[in-house]
C-alpha cells in the first residue's frame, strides 16, 4: 500500500518512522510516497530519520491532483483545517483515508457528511482510530441498543494548553494555575472548536455514540496531574461504561498523547492484517 502522509508534527512523525523501518514498513505492505507540511523545516526534520526517502514533498496543496495519483491511502494528522484541503480532494480521487483531526467533521458543519457520501460515491474507507481513549468498540456497540448520555472529562497539566486561543481570550495565566481549574464544560461540538489540539477524542466519542451536541465535555487544566488523563462516563440500555485513561503525553508535543500515534499505527496495521479484532 502507497501512503501519502499529512502533517509532520508529533503524530506524522510517528506514523512515518512506524512505516519507514517499523511494525508497518514496505516488506510489511505499506510504503511512503510523499509528505506535506506547511513548514519545511519540519519535513527536512523527519526526512532525516528516514531510511528511505519519499520521492515527493510540498509545503502546499499545489500539484495535489497529480500527487495522489502516486498513493493508495492518505493519512491526515495536520489540522482541522487540513481535512477539507487533503481529505476531500483524496477521495473524490478514489483514495482512502484517515483523519486524525477528527474534530474537523464536528466543528465544520456538513463536513462528515460530505465524506460519508464521497466515500460511498468512490467506493473509499474512512478509517478513524480510537485516539488517546479506550472505550470506542463498547460506545460504538451500546448505540446499537441505544445509548442515554455520554460525558468526557479531559485533565491536562497546565502547559498542556499553552497557546490555546480559548484561554488567551479569557485572560487565564497557566503559569498562575496553583489548583485544579475548570476551562470549559459543554457540548463536544464547542470543545472541539475551543480546544483542536486537546479534545479531538471528543468528536470521536461524538461519532461513535451520541452526537456533538449531546456529547457533554469537561476541559480541566491540573498542575499536579502528570499524565493526560481522559475520563469517559456513558449509560445506555447496555447498562453503564467508565473508561479512564491515563496518557503520557508526547514526548515532542505536550498537547497531544503517546497513546494517539500508537492508535493511528494500530489502525494502519489493522488495514494489511487479515485478522481484525474488537468491534
Amino acid at each position: 500500500m502507497r501512503v501519502g502522509v499529512v502533517g509532520c508534527g508529533a503524530i506524522g512523525t510517528e506514523i512515518c518512522d512506524a512505516i519507514d523501518h517499523g511494525v508497518l514498513g514496505k516488506e510489511r505492505g505499506m510504503e511512503l510516497k510523499f509528505l506535506i507540511d506547511k513548514h519545511p523545516e519540519r519535513i527536512e526534520k523527519l526526512i532525516k530519520r528516514l531510511k528511505r526517502r519519499p520521492e515527493i514533498t510540498r509545503t502546499g496543496s499545489e500539484g495535489l491532483t497529480e500527487i495522489l495519483e502516486e498513493v493508495d491511502l492518505v493519512i491526515e494528522c495536520a489540522s482541522q483545517d487540513a481535512v477539507r484541503e487533503f481529505v476531500i480532494p483524496a477521495l473524490h480521487a478514489g483514495k482512502e483515508v484517515m483523519i486524525m483531526s477528527v474534530g474537523a467533521l464536528i466543528s465544520d458543519e456538513g463536513l462528515l457528511d460530505e465524506i460519508v457520501d464521497i466515500a460511498k460515491e468512490k467506493g473509499c474507507r474512512v478509517y478513524i482510530p480510537s485516539g488517546a481513549i479506550a472505550g470506542i468498540d463498547g460506545l460504538k456497540s451500546g448505540a446499537i441498543g441505544g445509548i442515554h448520555s455520554v460525558e468526557l472529562t479531559t485533565r491536562k497539566p497546565p502547559r498542556g494548553f499553552e497557546g490555546n486561543a480559548y484561554v488567551k481570550e479569557r485572560g487565564i495565566d497557566l503559569s498562575m494555575i496553583e489548583s485544579e481549574k475548570t476551562l470549559f464544560v459543554g457540548p463536544a461540538k464547542e470543545a472541539v472548536r475551543y480546544f483542536p489540539e486537546n479534545v479531538n477524542v471528543a468528536a470521536s466519542l461524538s461519532i461513535a455514540g451520541i452526537g456533538p451536541d449531546a456529547t457533554k465535555v469537561k476541559v480541566v487544566a491540573d498542575p499536579s496531574a502528570t499524565e493526560n488523563i481522559h475520563e469517559i462516563h456513558a449509560i445506555g440500555e447496555f447498562g453503564k461504561l467508565m473508561v479512564r485513561v491515563e496518557n503520557v503525553p508526547s514526548p515532542t508535543n505536550p498537547k497531544t498523547s503517546h497513546l494517539a500515534a500508537l492508535s493511528a499505527i494500530a489502525t494502519l496495521k489493522g488495514i494489511i492484517y487479515p485478522v481484525r479484532v474488537g468491534t
